[in-house]
């Protein structure tokens, strides 16, 4: 409020410092004014001297009100330009997540990127272990989070398991007013929590898991402005892990043997080349042990390809339980298996071969009518670098060995 018309040239100046402030002037009545030019500048009122006071009242009245909708308005921009900035976020992120079909890569961006479209001291995502009914720690961003990878939620227990039980997102604006919280976590990391929002994440109505923030920054509540731009996101999650998971289970799938469900030959040959490249400034030895069942045929011949396709399951069997966890079992072909030796010598891989002989030997396999056989094997050992430096050559060694073994007998290990 200008007292003084002497000052109305202060007027510009006064609305460069805050356009929404409301300026009423106060003059004697007989003061000669530039109305057109006050009035275009901004000036809310004109009070002349000497004035009643319902009538200066009423200016100051709408000068506030005319303040107060400046302030509605510019609290209304600056949220639809936070919701703009949100949702250019959320496409980011939606496009970084859905160029991916690698799980782990997902939840690398998700971890990335989250802290720039919600603010908040931390957050994590916890994928559902059917089988256990138990929520598994996958993710979790900040120091404290490190120490919760892998740290297990029954079903039910704390908000999260509230969450994935009953499929329902949640605001809690402060834990130690609702009993649904668990300390144990807190307990864990040594983090405080004050307030939690949390989303599960469902795929065809099924639960896969959940991801919770805490604690906004800046103390206040999450907002359901919050949860909705939250649960968009979980859902952009939701799919694209969804659709990563099926991806790796089709790619798993093209790499297993249909009747064995052991690798097939293509994941043979995809493990020799990353071996073979990832050493080949620093050579390790590798051994691969190629493998034929002796007079396969017969078994076809004599109990049909039914039972002999079962024998070749069975046998795939007794081959994985005698092996290390560390080694590959591939069913190459027809009758014909490799086992991959990493880090392995020719001596050990020796030992291990005649150990897979002894085993296949020991015991009969079965045909209808409770019909017994047995079967032999011949292998053939070829180690890496010492036999071959590539992949084909590694394989074509030991399979020269093999058949140098079917030549002189059956039955026994050959090394190249």
């Amino acid at each position: 409020m200008i007292l003084d018309e002497s000052a109305t040239g202060l007027v510009k100046q006064l609305k460069k410092l805050d356009p929404g402030v409301p300026i009423i002037i106060v003059v004697d009545g007989e003061t000669k004014l530039d109305f057109e030019r006050l009035f275009f500048e901004g000036i809310e009122g004109i009070i002349a001297r000497p004035y009643r006071l319902d009538f200066f009242k009423k200016i100051v009245d709408k000068a506030l009100a005319q303040r107060k909708h400046t302030l509605l308005h510019l609290k209304t921009v600056a949220s639809l330009k936070q919701k703009v900035r949100e949702l250019e976020t959320l496409n980011e992120i939606v496009q970084a997540i859905s160029s991916s079909l690698q799980p782990q890569e997902i939840i690398d961006i998700i971890m990335e990127k989250t802290a720039e479209l919600i603010k908040a001291e931390g957050w994590s995502l916890l994928l559902l272990d059917q089988e256990k009914q138990e929520l598994v720690f996958e993710a979790a961003a900040g120091e404290a989070g490190k120490k919760l990878l892998g740290m297990r939620l029954r079903v039910g227990q704390g908000v999260a398991g509230w969450v994935a039980h009953y499929g329902q997102s949640i605001i809690v604006p402060d834990v130690t007013k609702d009993p649904r919280f668990y300390s144990g976590v807190d307990k864990k990391t040594k983090f405080v929590t004050k307030s939690i929002l949390c989303v599960p994440m469902k795929s065809r109505d099924k639960i896969i898991g959940v991801v919770e923030v805490v604690n906004k920054i800046g103390g206040e509540p999450f907002t359901n402005d919050d949860l909705e731009i939250f649960e968009n996101l979980v859902a952009h999650i939701t799919i694209a892990l969804h659709n990563a998971t099926l991806y790796r289970k089709m790619e798993e799938a093209s790499l297993i043997d249909d009747l064995t469900q052991l690798y097939n030959n293509r994941y043979c040959k995809e493990y020799l080349d990353r071996y073979l490249t990832k050493r080949k400034d620093a050579p390790a030895p590798l051994s691969l042990i190629f493998m034929d069942i002796d007079y396969f045929k017969l078994v076809d011949d004599n109990f049909g390809h039914l039972v002999g396709s079962e024998t070749l399951r069975y046998v795939g069997e007794r081959i994985r339980r005698t092996v290390r966890t560390c080694d590959v079992v591939v069913r190459y072909g027809g009758d014909e298996y490799i086992v991959i030796l990493p880090s392995t010598d020719k001596s050990t891989a020796a030992v291990i071969a005649e150990r897979i002989r002894k085993e296949i030997k020991r015991e009969p396999f079965y045909a209808f009518g409770n019909k017994k056989f047995s079967i032999t094997i011949t292998s053939g050992i070829a180690t890496y670098p010492d036999d071959a430096k590539t992949r084909d050559d590694l394989i074509g060694t030991a399979d020269k060995a093999m058949y140098e073994g079917k030549l002189s007998g059956r039955d026994k290990v050959v090394l190249a």
